[in-house]
């Protein structure tokens, strides 16, 4: 009701009146605007299913360059900064920490109105986050593959050493400015996951809630797919295209030395989200409806952390004095501690298989850095999206209460127990002399420098395979002996004249060898089934930690549990992949005989650590879910009967479009007669 004029607004989901003249909530102004300049035509825009809109632009980008573009040219930076996998990992860990750091005092402070104006600030760092990314390649010189080194073949008889050949550079220090850069995204992303997550549900009514989760989720899910796939478009693009003429690079996209565009996609979502900073500021102190929903809800907090001094929600901002008492009525709560601790063990598997899924197909199926991008984004998209909407449908469509939904992410965790085993689908390595196999003329299986090279000069500092007729990979052809070089019609470097072949009038011609494998489409098909079964709780489980604390603890809750998500789960998740994954490198990119990033890694035991890591992280959210089932106690109905039947009334008249003021002046007896109602349209609790 408005009290200058009298007017009676009908608040209704569906069809919610915006363009109210005035609106007021406790003395705060709900309307759009800066100030005192608040048009008509702006109230019109006033309403949950456009800020749904603009959260869920904000959550795409966000996934696009976090989960997409980041993923997608981890190799490439690795290459391009010569660094190991297990500090390229830091790049996606910087941006947990920044979020981890940040996120639980951000949502503490922004737990009450205003919400919109925080995300605000979030795109605004986000897009300084995404220019610090790209600025590197503006400040380092041309990309060095190798076009002037002098051994690209056998020198026999030379006098050149390794120390002469070494040529230091201060590439590896970017990785602080990358970080930078990171950790920067992790303070918008926190932003949008915390006090994003805790403004949708402050502006729909409990019974829509899940939706508009599971949509917002969907889209944040959506992000990663299409960074997978215009990343890898992008990774076609010479990276100093910029700088000079692409064409004169001799050099293929599926050239191990191959460096693509990386930085060029960090400038589309600093536009991006810099372009969604003032529509998100125009927001008022909440949406116009947001208090009759609150007085529409019921309560389904855990047993033990009812606080009958609050009662209805107040969506006011907690006092800084209420921090540690907060704290520790959040860690009381079992159901709430062991779904975040859940939450962790998925962050470590979903990090790091997202941080390295493309490098690990790029290698398992000897596809390009472009393709492996894009195929993991085509199983990606469909997967993840899918995971998380059809999470938020299901439990709407079954409208399932806390336990149901603990029960629905257990079930959901065994069966991806099952589906990773795809892991172990893989192509034969290529038989690679001094790697993997002896070289044809003789010598160990694992010594890259024999007898029949070892005065060839030969050096690591650059990745230039070649094949011999008999099928046999070779480092460079001055590993495999060879001391010419012509070019056939077709382009191709032909090399003769070979001491490691096992016949000296053999020829090697450059390039890797075919591995002939077809398990690749049938990996990818397996890979959505993963995706798609690993994202299916997760609005699910948020939706479950929303219900069972206090309403006005919900946004600081969100900040709480992502603090420890990431610390423990998102944090370590990229750096133990990456470690692991460095413990399976056979031959090292060598820097003035220092190893940098890795050429070569034996895919076997890549995909054996990943499976143990796998199977370790769902077994401990199978454990801590049913831990958060088993412990969750709704509250009693001796002490919620009165709040839980008025509340009911108050939500059908919400969803039934009749929700004025005038209807909360009812007596009791009207109050019982909606709680009669209200049983015929039980919700089921699985």
């Amino acid at each position: 009701m408005d009290a200058k004029n009298g007017t009676v607004y009908q608040v209704n989901e569906k069809s919610t009146k915006e363009n109210m003249p005035c609106a007021e909530n406790d003395g705060y102004d709900v309307r759009c605007g800066y100030g005192s300049c608040k048009p008509e035509v702006l109230q019109k825009c006033n309403n949950s299913k456009l800020l749904l809109a603009l959260l869920c632009m904000f959550s795409l980008s966000q996934g696009f360059v976090i989960n997409g573009l980041n993923n997608v040219n981890t190799q490439s930076i690795e290459r391009r900064f010569h660094l190991p996998s297990s500090r390229s990992g830091l790049i996606s860990s910087s941006y947990d920490f920044g979020a981890a750091i940040f996120g639980v005092f951000i949502s503490f402070m922004a737990s009450g109105r205003y919400k919109a104006r925080w995300v605000a600030g979030a795109t605004f760092v986000m897009g300084l986050g995404s220019l610090t990314m790209a600025l590197p390649h503006f400040t380092t010189g041309l990309y060095d593959w190798g076009q002037e080194s002098a051994t690209k073949t056998c020198n026999l008889g030379s006098n050149m050493t390794e120390d002469a050949l070494c040529v230091k550079t201060d590439l590896r220090d970017y990785l602080g400015v990358l970080m930078f850069g990171m950790i920067l995204h992790g303070i918008g992303g926190c932003i949008m996951y915390t006090v994003g997550v805790g403004l949708i549900d402050d502006s729909v009514s409990e019974v829509r809630s899940p939706l508009y989760l599971g949509i917002f989720y969907g889209f944040a899910a959506l992000g990663p797919g299409l960074g997978y796939i215009v990343g890898g478009q992008l990774l076609n693009i010479y990276v100093d295209f910029d700088k000079l003429d692409a064409s004169t690079i001799n050099l293929k996209t599926d050239d191990p030395r191959w460096v693509g565009a990386w930085w060029l996609g960090f400038f589309i979502t600093m536009s991006i989200f810099w372009s969604l900073t003032i529509p998100f500021s125009l927001f008022g102190a909440e949406m116009p409806s947001a208090q009759k929903i609150r007085e529409s809800r019921i309560s389904q907090m855990h047993k033990g952390d009812v606080d009958s001094s609050h009662g209805h929600g107040t969506n006011k901002r907690l006092p800084i004095k209420m921090f540690p008492k907060v704290t520790c009525a959040l860690i009381r709560n079992a159901p709430f501690v062991f779904t975040m601790l859940a939450g962790a063990s998925e962050g470590i598997l979903t990090s790091g298989f997202a941080t390295f899924v493309p490098k690990y197909i790029q290698n398992r199926f000897g596809v390009s850095s472009g393709s492996a991008a894009f195929y993991t984004g085509a199983a990606a998209v469909p997967g993840a999206a899918g995971g998380m909407f059809f999470g938020g449908f299901i439990c709407n469509r079954m409208k399932l209460k806390v336990r149901g939904m603990f029960r629905f992410a257990i079930i959901t965790c065994i069966l991806t127990v099952l589906a990773v085993n795809i892991l172990w689908i893989s192509c034969d390595q290529v038989k690679m002399a001094g790697v993997n196999e002896a070289y044809e003329s003789g010598g160990k299986k694992d010594d890259i420098i024999s007898s029949c090279n070892e005065g060839c000069a030969c050096t690591t500092r650059y990745y230039d395979p070649v094949c011999s007729s008999n099928n046999v990979q070779y480092f460079s052809a001055c590993h495999a002996g060879c001391q010419n070089m012509t070019t056939n019609s077709d382009g191709d470097e032909v090399y003769s004249n070979c001491t490691c072949l096992s016949n000296v009038t053999m020829a090697a011609t450059s390039g890797t060898c075919d591995s002939g494998c077809g398990l690749l489409y049938l990996f990818l098909v397996l890979f959505f089934v993963v995706i798609f079964l690993t994202f299916l709780p997760s609005t699910p489980s948020d939706a479950a930690t929303l219900r069972c604390i206090h309403e006005d603890h919900r946004t600081f809750s969100m900040g709480l549990k992502w603090l420890f998500i990431r610390l423990l789960g998102t944090v370590p998740g990229p750096v133990i992949f990456g470690a692991v994954t460095d413990t399976a490198c056979l031959v090292w990119q060598d820097e003035c005989g220092e190893p940098s990033s890795c050429w070569i890694y034996d895919n076997d035991v890549v995909s054996r650590n990943y499976f143990l890591i796998a199977m370790a992280a769902k077994g401990l959210s199978i454990l801590f879910f049913t831990l958060a089932y088993c412990l969750y106690k709704p509250p009693d109905e001796s002490q919620t009967e009165v709040h839980t039947r008025e509340s009911q009334k108050r939500q059908m008249a919400f969803i039934n479009g009749s929700f004025r003021d005038s209807e909360f002046e009812h007596s009791v007896q009207t109050v019982d007669n909606a709680q009669n109602s209200a049983n015929n349209e039980k919700t089921t609790d699985l």
